[in-house]
């Protein structure tokens, strides 16, 4: 477990959503700037109408066929997560997903995030169903953490999403921190070996909540984790993975 001396200075987080949720579309500017400053934005309701009819849709199809895909899948008894590789999705299958995530939007947070051409824009789309959890969850994804590869985030909830199915729970604010805690550790120790488990309840956090289409992007060196699934609900969720070049030479991924 991570340092479980570690104190965020009150000024630097917020348990309030106010700074992080937008009642509309902003900018790519204001997107930008909440996200380094707090490590998080939050639209609910994004997406709306027929193209989260679509999504849905084709979340059923890739979690139903997921065995024949080809793409790898972490299966747990209530947990079914399908690692999509964005560039070998077939988008005469999945349209609606290709389109979403290799949209202008992510295009444009991306460029002015890390840098034209300095990243690869959602790699991987993680398609996650959770249904009921049972008895205590001290691991990633639901025990609070930060990740061990830095990752800006493209998140969707495709049903109406709260702590009682799986809502994110984050500390906005905490990835200043956490960044400084994370690359320090990089430059100690391999990247697997990085402690990013953060003590409950002393490191605290909020539920991300949102209707279904709730669109939020987040860095993952804030403090993040899954609230428990209650029983007879389900967690639907979409989320694009992209990395800067330089986190991918750390995970050698590329030269």
């Amino acid at each position: 477990m991570a340092d479980a001396n570690v104190i965020y200075h009150q000024s630097d987080i917020s348990v309030e959503t106010t700074p992080i949720y937008r009642n509309s579309f902003t900018s790519v500017e204001d997107i930008v700037e909440t996200v380094q400053r707090w490590g998080i934005i939050v639209f609910p309701g994004y997406i709306q109408g027929n193209q989260l009819i679509k999504l849905n849709t084709e979340f059923d199809s890739l979690v139903t066929n997921r065995s024949r895909l080809g793409f790898a899948v972490d299966e747990y008894e209530n947990i079914a997560n399908v690692r999509v590789r964005r560039n070998d999705l077939n988008s005469a299958d999945y349209p609606e997903t290709a389109s979403f995530f290799e949209g202008p939007l992510m295009s444009e947070v991306s460029d002015a995030y890390y840098g034209a051409d300095n990243y690869r824009l959602n790699g991987e789309i993680f398609v996650s169903e959770i249904t009921e959890t049972k008895g205590p969850q001290t691991k990633p994804p639901f025990a609070l953490h930060f990740d061990k590869r830095n990752v800006l985030k493209f998140f969707i909830y495709l049903t109406d999403t709260d702590e009682r199915n799986g809502a994110m729970r984050a500390l906005p604010g905490s990835n200043v921190h956490n960044r400084a805690v994370r690359e320090d550790a990089m430059r100690r120790t391999a990247l697997n070996d990085i402690d990013n488990v953060l003590p409950e309840p002393l490191v605290p956090s909020i539920p991300i909540c949102g209707p279904a289409g709730t669109l939020f992007i987040f860095d993952t060196d804030m403090c993040h984790g899954a609230s428990s699934v209650q029983a007879g609900l389900t967690r639907r969720t979409m989320r694009g993975h992209t990395h800067s070049h330089a986190m991918l030479r750390a995970m050698g991924a590329m030269p």
